[in-house]
């Protein structure tokens, strides 16, 4: 489709729509095409088991070796051990 703009100024929304449905929509001024408005892919979501490999990898590339220390609520209990 081809839309003036003037055009596209005043119909902004509907000519949206029909780009996410996969219309493209070619801009014009004084008769010379200015620009194109295109629909974005969407992208699938990752399923649950791709997530979960894809953080487990992340994990492995950020390991530093280090073991983890004591929880934050285990050094709250031995401060509060040591007071009383």
């Amino acid at each position: 489709m081809t839309a003036t703009l003037e055009q596209t100024q005043a119909e902004l929304p509907r000519l949206l729509v029909l780009a996410s449905q996969g219309e493209e929509v070619l801009i014009t001024v004084e008769g010379r095409a200015l620009a194109k408005l295109t629909g974005v892919p969407q992208a699938a979501a990752p399923s649950k088991q791709e997530w979960l490999a894809e953080l487990a990898e992340l994990r492995a590339q950020g390991a530093t070796g280090k073991t983890a220390g004591p929880t934050v609520e285990e050094i709250l209990a031995d401060d509060r051990a040591d007071r009383f």
